[in-house]
This record gives structure tokens, sequence and C-alpha cells, in this order.
């Protein structure tokens, strides 16, 4: 009775065991996702608005633009509000009450009807690159509600990031930028900090907030990394290295494994990088995401410091012969 006793005990710990091994695996999956996702969002909003700038449209009328996938197209937006201080929009507000003679307001528009779309650019096949975007020469026309569901959620987040300062810190250097995307039955939306130097890569200064679709309210608020850090785009290691690589540890309390902002930007700044490989040191789990082929590894920790070790020794002999 003993030995059975043991050998079910035994069992059971090896079980535990391999559920605890599996669990990184399954959020690794989710976070690679979302990470390329987010990515692919925000390259369309960059791309999008270098090709407005290019096509020389009227930038002044513009109040916000985002990126959304459609199937199998990613699109891009750019709004503008009707301006509600002018006589020609007054004009439109009141009418002529029956045979009176007196002038009765209308209602107030809401601001989902003062919202008009003036340019939408389409990449077919989710490829955002210059040369396979569509730029329609249509009409100013009103937003889909897909597009006034992510507008709104925008809107509420940049309100929020204005109201809380304390809560979404703006470091020196970079700008915060809400990105939105529809999650199912929730609405998240991303926010990230961009900067304006060359040369640079932020880690960091990265929210997340998630809202409820039927309640409209948001049910999660996320710092998730407590700080922002810029890591140069050179590589300090040797030229001779099989693998350049750059690391950052999360604080305590950040997000608990890489997170998609962090994938997110390590592509969107790519092209001016000489490293091709990141980690992410988070307790007892290390993270390594390779830029050239989008690939997510998650092991122990130890075994990370263990990798260290040996090339630090492969190092010093590489010296001593010398």
């Amino acid at each position: 009775m003993k030995k059975i006793i043991l050998f079910l005990f035994s069992l059971f710990f090896i079980f535990c065991s391999v559920v605890k091994a599996q669990k990184p695996e399954k959020e690794k999956k989710a976070i690679l996702g979302e990470g390329l996702a987010l990515y692919t969002l925000i390259l369309a909003n960059w791309t999008s608005n270098d090709l407005y700038y290019e096509n020389e449209y009227n930038i002044n009328v513009v109040k916000g633009y985002l990126s959304y996938r459609d199937k199998d197209t990613i699109k891009t937006i750019f709004w503008r509000e009707i301006d509600t201080t002018t006589a020609a929009y007054k004009a439109q507000t009141f009418r002529q009450a029956g045979d009176t003679g007196a002038a009765a307001a209308k209602a107030p528009k809401k601001l989902d009807e003062l919202r008009m779309v003036v340019k939408t650019v389409k990449y077919p096949g989710m490829s955002v690159d210059k040369s396979n975007a569509k730029i329609k020469d249509e009409e100013e026309r009103t937003p889909t509600n897909t597009e006034k569901l992510l507008m709104d959620y925008r809107t509420a987040v940049y309100k929020m990031i204005d109201a809380d300062t304390s809560f979404f810190k703006l470091y020196n250097g970079t700008v915060l930028r809400a990105v939105p995307f529809d999650a199912g039955s929730q609405v998240k939306v991303y926010v990230y900090s961009s900067v304006k130097q060359d040369g640079v890569v932020p880690i960091g200064g990265d929210y997340l907030v998630v809202f409820d679709k039927k309640t409209k309210q948001p049910v999660e608020r996320t710092d998730l990394h407590k700080e922002c850090i810029l890591i140069s785009g050179q590589y300090k290691g040797k030229a001779s290295d099989l693998s350049k690589s750059t690391l950052h540890t999360h604080k305590e309390g950040a997000a608990k494994l890489i997170t998609p902002t962090d994938i997110a930007t390590l592509l969107l700044y790519k092209s001016q990088l000489q490293w091709d490989e990141h980690h992410v040191v988070v307790g007892k789990y290390t993270c390594i995401f390779t830029m050239i082929d989008k690939r997510l590894d998650i092991i122990p920790t130890v075994e990370f410091q263990k990798m260290k070790t040996k090339k630090k020794q492969l190092d010093t002999e590489e010296k001593g012969m010398h």
C-alpha cells in the first residue's frame, strides 16, 4: 500500500511539473500573437501617416487616425470632427417651428455623428507596405460601427491619460500613443511610448486598458513595465558573436513575461538595430525574442544563467589562446 501511495504521489508530482512547464508555453502563444497583431497595427499607423503627408492631403482637418483588421485587409482611417462653432453648422442646427416663424433648436449632435472619415488606406493580404497601399479617391463618409467603436475607446483612453498623469507617466523625450483593437467580447487599448530620438529603442512606458463591450467600462488597467528605458541600437559586444543580443529585466510588479508591446517595439525598430535578439529576464523565466524570424522562446532563468556562464567561459578561453 505504501508503494502504491508513493507511486501515486510521484505521478501527481510529475503531472504538476508538466502542467507548470506548459503554462509559459500557453502564455507564449497568446503574447506572441497579440504582439504581432499590435506590431501590424502600429506599422500601418506609421506607414499610412507617411503616405498622408507624402500625398499632401490636408493635415489641418485631421482629428485622429487608427488602424484595424477587416478580414484579410488592414485599414487605416483618418477622420475629422465637424466644427460646431461655424455659422454653417449653426444654420443647420436650427429649424423653423411650424408657421410661427420662431426658430427652434434641434437636439445637438452626438460626438459619433460629428466625426467624418476623410481618407482610408487599405493593405490587402495583411501586407503593410507603401507599395501595397491602396488609397481610394472617395468622398468623406460616416464611420462604420466598428470604426465608431474603436474611435470611442481610443478617445476614452486619451481622456484617462490626460486625467491621471500619476498612472500614465510621460517619460522624458517620449509621446504616449493609444492603439485600440477588437478582442471579441473586449476591446483592448495598448498605450506605448514613442520616441523622436534616432538610434534608441524605448522599452516600457507602456500600459494596457481593457474594456468590456457590454458595459463599455474599463475592467483592467495595467502599467506593464513600471518604468521606461532607452536601449541603444548599437551592439556593445564582439562583432564575431554569432548571436548579438540585448537584455532588460522586469521590475517587481511589472508583467510576468515579455509583453506584446515589447515584441511590437522590437519589430518596429528592427531596421535601426545592430543586434538581432532580445532577452527579458522576469523572475524564474527568461524570454528570448529573435527579430529575424519573429521567434519567442521562454526558458527557466537558471538555464539562461548557465548559458551566460558557459559563454563567459568560452570567451575567457578564447582570450587566453591569443
